[in-house]
């Protein structure tokens, strides 16, 4: 009975682990609620990943978590994804590690896109851009408004362009067609230009007027290098960053 009840203890004190902490803003200190919290396996297997909120004061608490080391991360939608200085050792039996993530606010860049007649410019790409490329993108809406948001704090350059114009190439008429959901730009379809006079079906006129659109860059540059630069910063929304856009 005693080598029993030594073999149940044993394994109480071998079960699962725990991890807490806190999650606050970085700026203000504050702590932030609803913030989600993901345990990301480093050494086992993907499913054995766990996640968790924190409650009104920031904190939170994941139990049950198998023995092994994870990367951590906090998300919340108005700041930036941070993952824990550390990766955390999770040992069985011992207490669970306590650790604080400090999130910083996003930035929201904010404006309108006219088009040459100075009339709203509904469904134009409007574009975020460091020195490494293209971060992030939006369209207009039906009165030609556009927010970028979600950005990390910084400076950037912005962008508005309408939607490829149709083209012919050789004996191909080409259009542009939706982008996907999660997919950045257009894409395009293609159909044989004799298929299409045959059937008198539809041509973009601007194939005939042979008109080009070039992007624009902020405030009214056609030329990247003249473009003036926004500076996004954090928590704060950006507003009045006007683009009008121009036919060549």
């Amino acid at each position: 009975m005693t080598m029993l009840v030594w073999m149940l203890a044993f394994v109480v004190v071998q079960g699962p682990g725990s991890v807490s902490g806190q999650v606050t803003d970085a700026s203000t200190k504050a702590p932030i609620a609803e913030a989600r919290v993901l345990m990301a396996r480093t050494d086992g297997p993907l499913g054995e990943s766990l996640a968790g909120r924190t409650d009104e004061q920031g904190r939170f608490t994941i139990a049950n978590v198998p023995a092994g080391t994870y990367r951590v991360f906090a998300v919340d939608p108005d700041y930036l994804r941070k993952e824990h200085a550390t990766s955390i050792v999770v040992t069985s039996g011992k207490p669970g590690a306590n650790i604080a993530i400090a999130l910083t606010r996003t930035a929201v860049i904010a404006g309108r896109v006219t088009n040459e007649h100075g009339e709203p410019a509904p469904n134009v790409f409007v574009r975020a851009w460091t020195q490494a490329g293209q971060v992030a993108e939006v369209k207009t809406n039906d009165v030609g408004e556009y927010r970028l948001f979600g950005l990390e704090p910084g400076t950037y350059t912005i962008s508005a362009e309408r939607y490829l114009p149709p083209r012919i190439e050789g004996a191909s008429y080409i259009g542009p067609t939706p982008p996907c959901p999660d997919c950045m730009g257009e894409g395009e379809f293609r159909q044989q230009v004799a298929a299409l006079v045959k059937t008198g079906a539809y041509v973009d006129a601007r194939v005939i007027l042979n008109r080009s659109y070039p992007m624009v860059f902020f405030p009214a540059a056609t030329d990247r290098a003249l473009a003036t630069p926004v500076n996004a910063r954090s928590g704060v929304v950006t507003t009045g960053i006007d683009l009008r856009l121009v036919v060549k």
